[in-house]
């Protein structure tokens, strides 16, 4: 465990070379949100992934079913623009799995981009502003899906 911890202390503290950072300063936490902040992002929906797969694996239930579509959306939101949830196959979820990879990774720069403007500025800042890009990211998901709904007919209040 000690072991562990010096390598993640050394890893941190080559966020930058200068001598005029101040290990855990203000612009020490800067420099960390911008470079780790994109594979924070794709980090997080990676385990919504792990955790959708979970629930998708074996089930034979809506209530298994169900929360872990909705957690694959949330995981993989180009998965309605690749047609996953009305055509299946190896090569379309591979390539909704890698475009989702690259949109996390993008929102995560963008959100690090944001919240270092400020002057000071560390990972809370970065979760508020990946949560409201998140947020727009999902709700366009969902209207994919809804939109595919209508197009296909199918009526969600009587299932």
């Amino acid at each position: 465990m000690q072991r562990l911890a010096t390598r993640l202390v050394v890893l941190l503290m080559t966020v930058s070379t200068s001598p005029n950072i101040v290990p855990d300063g203000v612009v020490y936490h800067r420099l960390l949100v911008r470079k780790f902040g994109p594979y924070l992002a794709v980090a997080i929906s990676t385990a919504v992934g792990i955790l959708s797969a979970l629930l998708l694996i074996g089930s034979t239930s809506a209530m298994r079913g169900i929360p872990g579509f909705i957690l694959a959306i949330v995981a993989i939101p180009t998965l309605p623009l690749f047609g996953v949830p009305v055509m299946g196959g190896t090569v379309r979820w591979l390539l909704a799995i890698l475009s989702s990879g690259l949109l996390w990774a993008f929102v995560g720069h963008v959100a690090a981009q944001r919240s270092t403007n400020r002057t000071i500025s560390s990972w809370p800042e970065w979760r508020r502003e990946w949560t409201r890009l998140s947020v727009g990211v999902w709700v366009g998901a969902m209207f994919g899906l809804a939109v595919a709904a209508i197009a296909l007919g199918i009526n969600p209040i009587s299932m």
